[in-house]
């Protein structure tokens, strides 16, 4: 495929048609006074050498109403050792299982995650960027939003995908839907409550809690690097030479690249 064709084949994607229900599109408006818990994770590989990889992970949560963070609890950063061809996705799926941990002691109102809920609970709420679902080739949320935008505008809509799989926009002028894994029978309210955070400009349409613990619990480079720093120091002090240390952690990769 050539760039010519690469580009013909997106603008028919971005134009894809779909069957949904005429009446699917249903609007709602903001319900003031939800306080929410809102859980994210962060994961990160800091030494992969093909026969092992050393994977870092964290994860935490604050409580938050409309107006401010009320209080957060953010863990500790765990290190595994993990001897797997895919260790970035067993270290996600760790962090995953303990962000559902974490949802079930959390009591007293709604709990958001960043994600699709695979077990669904009726206090837990996920919301996703991607919905993994596609028509066609053609991504089912963007295909969704074009369309809900035309026949409820300016307005926040929700439509059933299927049961308990939702595509909600949450602000009128919100640039995106997201996918939103709900079990319970309340969705109208949930996500009015839900949209009463997603105010803030930096984030228009996304509830603002989940981008703050998202932000707190990211483990970012310059961390990663400091936990690489530390690790390494430690083996230094344990008694492993730098030779043995190269020999162990070194990727020849990234000599070759500079």
């Amino acid at each position: 495929m050539d760039i010519e064709t690469a580009v013909a084949y997106l603008l028919e994607l971005s134009a894809g048609h779909i069957e949904c229900e005429k009446d699917g599109f249903i609007p709602f408006s903001q319900k003031k006074g939800a306080t929410v818990h809102a859980i994210d994770g962060s994961s990160v590989t800091l030494f992969d050498t093909h026969a092992f990889s050393i994977c870092a992970r964290r994860v935490g949560y604050i409580h938050a109403d409309e107006q401010q963070v009320r209080h957060s609890e953010i863990g500790e950063i765990a290190i595994d050792v993990i001897s797997s061809d895919n260790a970035d996705a067993v270290n996600d799926e760790r962090r995953e299982k303990e962000e559902r941990a974490l949802a079930e002691t959390l009591q007293g109102g709604l709990v958001l995650f960043d994600g699709c809920a695979e077990r669904q609970e009726s206090h837990v709420v996920g919301i996703s960027k991607k919905s993994g679902i596609r028509e066609g080739n053609a991504p089912l949320l963007s295909v969704l939003k074009r369309i809900g935008d035309c026949r409820v505008p300016k307005k926040c809509w929700y439509y059933e995908i299927r049961n308990g799989t939702y595509a909600v926009k949450f602000h009128p002028h919100a640039p995106f839907v997201f996918r939103v894994d709900y079990a319970g029978n309340d969705a109208d309210e949930v996500f009015a409550e839900i949209a009463a955070l997603c105010d803030d400009i930096s984030c228009l349409g996304y509830p603002y809690p989940l981008a703050e613990i998202h932000r707190m619990v990211k483990i970012g480079r310059e961390e990663a690097e400091a936990l690489k720093l530390d690790l390494v120091r430690m083996l230094v002090a344990q008694g492993m030479s730098l030779e043995d240390l190269d020999q162990l952690l070194y990727d020849y990769h990234e000599y070759m690249e500079g």
